[in-house]
């Protein structure tokens, strides 16, 4: 064999794992944009009720109607830790715009509570425990990823979700077209 025709098959070689790198990165380093439909996966999300760092049952059914941003989340999650002041800043922002930021932990009840005590947020905390990492699932975490945003338009339909930390520039951005 040449070494041009060796040279060709490693540029070759390396073009295909670059592609392959490439399609990697997009898949796991990008925001999923869903367009869904209201059904299945706001008729889960309004039929749960979790507690709230008081220990009172929340039905999430109460925040129909509104835009809202459910954030799943772990208090051992330094990620989900980070994004939460600009979440809680987000609330503040547009609570006179029917936005409504929801924390639904993945944590048991106590660390919750224990947790909102330590680091509190201007958005409603919610403990989720399995049940959380279910409707997680439900709402399209198919990666198992914590953090994991979703924000619905008023109708309760899918308009963003995102795996991974998100900040306000991109929650803002994703907002606009639904205020």
């Amino acid at each position: 064999m040449s070494s041009r025709s060796r040279l060709l098959i490693l540029c070759a070689g390396v073009a295909l794992m670059v592609a392959i790198l490439l399609a990697a990165v997009t898949h796991f380093a990008q925001p999923a944009h869903m367009e869904n439909p209201a059904g299945a996966v706001s008729d889960s999300l309004f039929a749960a009720q979790f507690s709230d760092a008081n220990g009172n049952m929340q039905p999430l059914a109460q925040w129909r109607g509104r835009v809202l941003i459910v954030n799943f989340w772990a208090s051992w999650c330094p990620p989900c830790r980070e994004e939460m002041p600009e979440l809680s800043q987000l609330q503040d922002k547009y609570r006179d715009r029917g936005v409504v930021v929801l924390g639904i932990s993945t944590d048991d009840a106590a660390k919750m509570q224990q947790f909102a005590r330590e680091a509190p947020v201007s958005y409603p905390l919610l403990a989720g425990d399995a049940a959380g990492l279910d409707l997680a699932t439900t709402m399209g975490n198919d990666r198992d990823v914590l953090p994991y945003t979703v924000i619905l338009r008023r109708d309760g339909s899918v308009a963003i979700n995102h795996f991974g930390r998100i900040d306000s520039l991109e929650l803002e951005s994703a907002l606009a077209p639904l205020l």
